[in-house]
Order: C-alpha cells, then sequence, then structure tokens
C-alpha cells in the first residue's frame, strides 16, 4: 500500500561508516574557521543520509509493526520514537548544515534564497510531522481514528520521502569545504 518507501530505499546505496573508530577526535586549532565558528563536517552529509534512511525505516515499521499488527500501544511507541528521532535529526541539520550554508553563501544571493527557500519548507514540513506525531503518540482506540491514521500517515510518508529526495540531491550538493 504504501510503495513510496520502499521506492526511497531502491537503488540507494548502502551506508558506509565514515566515522573514526575512535570517536575522540584531534582538533586542529591551527586550521582557519569561519568567524561564526561552524567549520566543514566531511561526514555531516553521510550522517544526515543515515538519518534519513533511519527515519524512513522507522517510519515504515510505524505501520508494519503497529498499525497493520494492531498493536496499539506499539504504534504509539513507534510514533513518540520517530518524532524524537526526527527532532534530532532538524536539530543537527539546523544547527550544523544550513547554518554553514548560509555563512558560506553570504555573496551568493540566489544560493541563499534557494537555502532559505528549503529551510522554510522543511520549517512547515516539521509542523506538519510533529502534529501527526502527537496525534498519534497515544493508542488509537476508535474506527475514526484508524481510518483518519492512515490517510495522515500515507500524506506525511509522501511528503517526507519527497523532501528527502530533494534534500540528499538538490541542497546537499551545496555543502563544501571553504
Amino acid at each position: 500500500m504504501f510503495g513510496f518507501i520502499k521506492n526511497f530505499f531502491r537503488d540507494r546505496p548502502e551506508p558506509v561508516d565514515t566515522r573514526e573508530p575512535n570517536p575522540i577526535q584531534e582538533v586542529d586549532f591551527t586550521k582557519k574557521r569561519n568567524h561564526y565558528g561552524i567549520s566543514y563536517d566531511p561526514h555531516l552529509i553521510d550522517n544526515l543520509k543515515g538519518d534519513h534512511n533511519h527515519l524512513v525505516a522507522l517510519y515504515g515499521r510505524i505501520w508494519t509493526e503497529g498499525f497493520e499488527a494492531n498493536d496499539r500501544q506499539k504504534l504509539a511507541d513507534l510514533v513518540t520514537q520517530f518524532k524524537r528521532d526526527f527532532q534530532a535529526h532538524l536539530l543537527k541539520e539546523n544547527v550544523k548544515f544550513y547554518v554553514y550554508l548560509e555563512q558560506k553563501l553570504s555573496d551568493d544571493s540566489s544560493s541563499m534564497d534557494l537555502v532559505k527557500d528549503f529551510r522554510n519548507e522543511m520549517n512547515d514540513i516539521a509542523q506538519a510531522v510533529i502534529r501527526f506525531c502527537k496525534t498519534y503518540s497515544k493508542p488509537i482506540i476508535t474506527a475514526e481514528q484508524k481510518e483518519s491514521f492512515k490517510k495522515d500517515f500515507e500524506t506525511v510518508g509522501k511528503v517526507l520521502t519527497h523532501r528527502v529526495s530533494l534534500e540528499e540531491n538538490e541542497l546537499y550538493t551545496l555543502y563544501q569545504p571553504d
């Protein structure tokens, strides 16, 4: 029924773990930093894409392990987990990605406009996703809620997978070192 989730994973490369084996990394303070303090992170895009993979897979689990399995509590728990993980991703994206791009592209008005449009659109999408999560973070009880969930789940899923595709194929290409 929800092919948008399967389509998202089709033809995607397997995620590559690009993290250093030791989580404590040496910091070279002699490297030039921009005046705002947000530095380029060579692993950020892979990390954000990994978040996308996780969120889309978790979203699919909401359907299969919660709704289809008719497990009302599992559904509510997965929606709550999705909300928490989604908000963590947005925070990382806002602080590390968008702020860096806005600094880097401050002299390029057309690219800056594109970034601002993406950011504003994401804020609108985020509000809708959070509303969805708040609505369904409590167990579904009535048949009306069940029908509403189906419709809302499909709508949010389509919007999110479309957005992820745009970010990864267009917006993330702007993230380059100084």
